[in-house]
């Protein structure tokens, strides 16, 4: 099992340019954040779910786009499997990713957990 945890300030997200959106966030992501008024809590939150899964993966190579956050029918939020995720989940025996997001006025949180 591995974790990993990030904490953020929401106002990071408020004023981002299109080419570091870009470059962080896919398309389903930045258009998911797009239908909230507090978008920029949703994106700071989907950053802190993407620095945690890098954390607990610690020594992999993953860009951002590497790691997208979706929601199933529920809403519940999911990373998705990607093949290049899937190859180090197996290299490492672990078959989870498991997340958890928050956000406040201020601040999003997230943990990630590998098993």
């Amino acid at each position: 099992m591995e974790v990993g945890i990030d904490i953020e300030l929401n106002q990071r997200f408020e004023n981002v340019s299109e080419r570091f959106l870009k470059k962080v966030f896919s398309e389903r992501e930045y258009s998911y954040a797009k239908t909230f008024i507090d978008h920029a809590s949703k994106l700071c939150a989907m950053w802190c779910v993407k620095e945690a899964v890098i954390k607990a993966f610690s020594d992999a190579n993953f860009s951002f786009l590497d790691i997208e956050v979706l929601r199933d029918n529920n809403g519940k939020p999911f990373v998705n499997k990607t093949s290049k995720l899937c190859a180090e989940l197996e290299k490492r025996g672990l078959s989870e990713i498991k997340i958890s997001l928050s956000h406040s006025k201020t601040h999003s949180t997230a943990i990630c957990i590998l098993n």
